[in-house]
């Protein structure tokens, strides 16, 4: 039994499966990305609130490296299974996820 919880709290805090993009947010729908911006809705998949802080979201490309860029939510805290705005804009380079502390989201469906 021991060994069960054990495994369980240790997915809880470091995820299990699903190639390590999942986390609080998902996508309503697929994004809309362009050439130096995404915009779509993002939904909050737990039971609880969710805080989210555009200042402290990161632009990240297929290498991990930073992307200079703005990120623009509607609401800043996300109620349980709500849905925001979620924008963001660059001007060089080529991100590839939205990286927002409890997880990311993909930009594309690859």
């Amino acid at each position: 039994m021991r060994r069960v919880i054990l495994i369980v709290l240790v997915c809880a805090l470091v995820g299990c499966g699903g190639g390590g993009l999942e986390g609080v947010l998902a996508w309503d729908d697929d994004p809309v990305v362009t050439d130096g911006s995404v915009s779509g809705r993002v939904r909050n998949t737990t039971s609880h609130s969710v805080d989210l802080n555009p200042k402290t979201m990161r632009l990240l490309d297929d290498r991990g490296r930073k992307v200079p860029g703005r990120i623009r939510v509607g609401d800043e805290v996300l109620a349980v299974h709500a849905s925001t705005a979620l924008r963001a804009t660059w001007k060089s380079g080529k991100p590839v996820r939205i990286d927002y502390g409890a997880g990311a989201l993909p930009l594309t469906s690859e």
